[in-house]
């Protein structure tokens, strides 16, 4: 008896040390029980960049989201790749799939897997989600207070367009005045700023990253914001197959939504869906106050988006029926 009272004293001694150990090491700072957690391993994330942000790098910030995510979740590991647009699709015709995808609208994404939260209708697909937006960009005019304007000069846009970005559909949506096609002129993001730069122009139309650029240069401009549309949006959506690994892919998504993270987009120059982020410039600061009306879908193939274009130009001449059609493809953003 005496030495079963003694091994009895034994195991309530262990399972009082026990309780006390595992109770402290199995529940993280948000309360979530980190030891229960069937997945411990690496999440892939792999990373595209569409169109200009704002500074620094998005890859880089998201390097240090997954850091606080992995906090949070002990054991599991967010791995983050870049890749260009032609390298992610190629590798999706190999069959190679990361378990998280950050992407801007013109990418042929595959195998996305449903989200839990209902977002904005850009990231939805037969009324599913299947993306968050987790930084945005914006379109705007911005003018030289110090050019030598002749009497035609206000007439005249220089307009900075990417490969993915259609900046004339914001021109056209937000109501701006018809232009005649000659006083148009297409450049490049860095060829069009450096243009502007030179006094060469009095109005750009360009975004966010020429904004941050002109302050670093110290050159004084203005700025108005075009709301009637954009395309500036990085999303982040899910790809894992298997259902553990897509389920913690689903809770890295929801916390790069959170407030907590959405409130750093200062760190990278840019802008919320969801909060409000902080800037000491004016002009940042009516960029994020100003809403974007309507986007293309996050899905938007790059061969619709190029039939978009070519309406958008056309909408800016002042074509009415070009109008007409872009309406009936973008969505309430």
């Amino acid at each position: 008896m005496k030495i079963k009272r003694i091994i009895a004293a034994l195991i309530l001694i262990f399972a009082a040390v026990f309780t006390v150990a595992f109770g402290k090491n199995g529940i993280a700072d948000n309360g979530l029980k980190v030891s229960s957690l069937k997945y411990k391993g690496i999440l892939t994330l792999w990373h595209i960049d569409t169109f200009e942000g704002g500074v620094g790098s998005r890859k880089q910030f998201l390097l240090s989201v997954s850091r606080g995510f992995e906090k949070r979740y002990q054991g599991v590991l967010v791995m983050v790749i870049e890749h260009s647009a032609e390298s992610a699709e190629q590798a999706f015709t190999e069959g190679r799939f990361p378990d998280l995808i950050s992407y801007g609208a013109g990418v042929e994404i595959k195998n996305l897997r449903p989200l839990g939260k209902t977002e904005s209708a850009l990231g939805k697909y037969n009324g599913e989600t299947y993306a968050y937006a987790w930084a945005r960009g914006g379109y705007c005019i911005i003018k030289n207070p110090d050019y030598a304007a002749d009497k035609n000069s206000s007439k005249k846009l220089l307009v900075s367009q990417g490969e993915f970005t259609n900046p004339l559909l914001a021109y056209a949506l937000s109501g701006k005045p018809a232009l005649n096609a000659e006083d148009i002129e297409i450049l490049s993001p860095m060829n069009a700023y450096v243009k502007f730069t030179q006094g060469k122009t009095e109005r750009l139309l360009g975004t966010q990253r020429d904004i941050h650029r002109l302050i670093s240069r110290a050159m004084d401009f203005t700025t108005e914001p075009l709301d009637g549309y954009g395309d500036l949006y990085q999303y982040i959506s899910v790809m894992a197959s298997d259902a553990v690994k897509a389920e913690y892919a689903r809770k890295f998504a929801d916390y790069l939504i959170s407030r907590e993270v959405q409130r750093q987009l200062y760190k990278i120059g840019m802008f919320s869906c969801y909060t409000s982020v902080e800037y000491d410039s004016p002009d940042l600061s009516a960029m994020q106050k100003a809403p974007i009306k309507t986007a293309l879908s996050a899905f938007t193939s790059k061969e619709i988006m190029e039939t978009v274009r070519g309406y958008g130009l056309s909408a800016a001449t002042g074509d009415g029926g070009s109008l007409s059609e872009i309406k009936k493809l973008v969505s309430l953003a």
